[in-house]
């Protein structure tokens, strides 16, 4: 199986309104007109995922996703060169950046200042194209120790600060391995940070996956940590199978979109559904499994 960190380390080839809370009083971004419609967007990971197991290159599709109900890609961003590159593409195409997603070393001391000086000058080069969500993911560690997590959660206050001050908010993405040996690490990042600083990207399938596939640590999850959720992964198993669309399956989507709208900030929904289970079913072109899933996307969580 891909994980989506393979693919940040690997990929170098060719919120439905702005979110206004007190984390983003420094901010000052203008906000978006309203709009009825429900704002989705996909990852550009799930777009490599698809397309590549039926030899395409998903650029050549890019022009496609407007037609297919998107209104933006999250890039994996590697690095602000490869972001000035592919940016441009996804504009001239009319899809916007609201959100990238970044990964880095910020439990080891010793790299850590440099790791946050190449994620700030991405964050720079992503602001100049609208983004507002920086999504972080920690590098992985198995059992990192108390010292690590100290060490990471000081770094990510840090990372955090410096993302607010360019007009920007930093989310908290996960695996399964933060949610490992009690979620210490998942628990850690967000008990010892300034919600100013850090925020959380809802990640409901590695919620249920990593803690046993259960609805109930998902649910929980959000009750939590609902006034730090500012964007939402969408991917769905069906017998514990990656399915081929975002669509019913193990997680009851029904539930989890009225959850959602429970909260003080409606937060951004990006669909990373990808087909890289042994056993997901190809019955559909990867055309309408993005389709398919934008179309449901709107009809569940729409309000």
């Amino acid at each position: 199986m891909m994980k989506r960190r393979h693919f940040l380390q690997t990929t170098t080839a060719g919120v439905s309104t702005l979110l206004t809370s007190s984390a983003f009083s420094q901010t000052k971004i203008p906000a978006e007109k309203p709009s009825n419609r429900l704002h989705v967007s996909l990852s550009q990971y799930c777009l490599s995922t698809f397309y590549d197991r039926e030899g395409i290159d998903y650029m050549s599709r890019l022009n496609l996703l407007r037609d297919f109900g998107a209104d933006s890609v999250e890039p994996t961003a590697s690095s602000a060169d490869w972001l000035e590159t592919f940016c441009p593409k996804l504009k001239d195409n009319g899809l916007e950046i609201k959100s990238i997603y970044v990964s880095g070393n910020l439990h080891n001391e010793n790299i850590a200042e440099n790791e946050i000086d190449r994620i700030v000058k991405i964050t720079e080069t992503a602001r100049k194209y609208g983004t507002v969500l920086i999504v972080y993911n920690p590098d992985v560690k198995q059992g990192k120790s108390d010292a690590e997590l100290q060490t990471q959660y000081k770094n990510t206050d840090k990372l955090g600060e410096k993302i607010n001050s360019l007009g920007a908010k930093l989310l908290f993405h996960y695996h399964t391995s933060e949610l490992g040996f009690g979620g210490r690490e998942f628990h850690s990042l967000l008990c010892n940070t300034n919600p100013e600083f850090l925020g959380l990207c809802l990640e409901q399938l590695w919620s249920f996956r990593g803690c046993g596939h259960s609805q109930q640590a998902l649910f929980d999850h959000i009750k939590l940590y609902q006034d730090r959720i500012f964007e939402v992964h969408l991917r769905q198993t069906a017998n514990h199978v990656l399915c081929e669309a975002f669509e019913d399956g193990d997680i009851d989507n029904v539930r989890l979109a009225a959850e959602l709208r429970k909260l003080k900030t409606p937060p951004h929904l990006l669909i990373e559904q990808s087909p890289v289970d042994a056993k997901t079913p190809k019955t559909i072109s990867a055309d309408e499994s993005i389709r398919r899933s934008i179309t449901y996307v709107r009809r569940v969580f729409s309000v």
